[in-house]
Order: structure tokens, then C-alpha cells, then sequence
């Protein structure tokens, strides 16, 4: 039983160390693929802090000495967003279907079909306005 902690924490040490190292390439790939992830991290910890001072400080704490878990965690959640934001975007090209430039319309089958009577002209006359009235 102690030799699998023992070996559990190894591992997860050494899975630290791996994240330790590419945390700076992970926020900016994370950077990359969608800012706001990111940044929505940051207005939720600055929330936090005006909510409640005491567990900003210690979200802020946590994100610093868990920097390379975050980063990680922060990198897969662009991905995530990325992968659902383009599904709903094929959804909705597959709901509403693709915008054309332009529909050509034959103009036989349209003057066909429209009887209009004569247009009566009127004469342009004084408008009454009463608001010129006024001047």
C-alpha cells in the first residue's frame, strides 16, 4: 500500500515537472487557439476578489503555485471551446443553409405575370405644411 503512494507520487511529480516545463507554451498555444479563455480565467478570478477578498487571494495563490496544472487545464479548455464553436457553427450552416451571393432571376416570367394599372401623375402643388407657417 505504501509502495503505490510512493509510486503515485512519483508520478504525478514527474507529470509536474512535464507541465512545469511546457506551462509557457501551453498559455500561449491556449493564447492562440481562443484568447477569451484565458481572459474569461482572469474576470472570473477578479470577481472572485471583489466578491470575497479572502478567496480571490487565495484562488490567485492557487493559480500561481498550480501555474503548470492551470496552464494545461486552461489549453484543453481552448481546445474545447474551439471544437464546440465550430460545431455549432456546422449546425447552423446545416440548419439554415449557406448564404449565396446572389440568385439570378428571369425577368420574362416576372413582367408576365404583373398587370399594373396606368400611373396617374399628380401635379406638384403647395404642401400644406403648417410648420413652414411658423417661419
Amino acid at each position: 500500500m505504501v509502495l503505490v503512494l510512493v509510486a503515485l507520487f512519483f508520478i504525478a511529480k514527474g507529470i509536474f515537472k512535464l507541465l512545469a516545463l511546457a506551462a509557457p507554451v501551453l498559455i500561449i498555444g491556449a493564447l492562440i487557439i481562443n484568447y477569451r479563455t484565458v481572459i474569461n480565467y482572469f474576470k472570473f478570478i477578479l470577481s472572485l476578489l471583489k466578491r470575497s477578498p479572502l478567496v480571490g487571494i487565495i484562488a490567485i495563490l492557487l493559480s500561481i503555485l498550480g501555474f503548470p496544472i492551470l496552464s494545461g487545464v486552461l489549453f484543453a479548455k481552448a481546445i474545447f471551446d474551439r471544437k464546440i464553436r465550430r460545431l455549432k457553427e456546422a449546425h447552423q450552416i446545416r440548419q439554415e443553409g449557406e448564404y449565396v451571393d446572389y440568385e439570378e432571376v428571369s425577368r420574362q416570367s416576372s413582367q408576365e405575370n404583373l398587370d399594373l394599372p396606368p400611373l396617374e401623375k399628380s401635379e406638384p402643388g403647395k404642401k400644406d405644411n403648417q410648420y413652414e407657417d411658423l417661419f
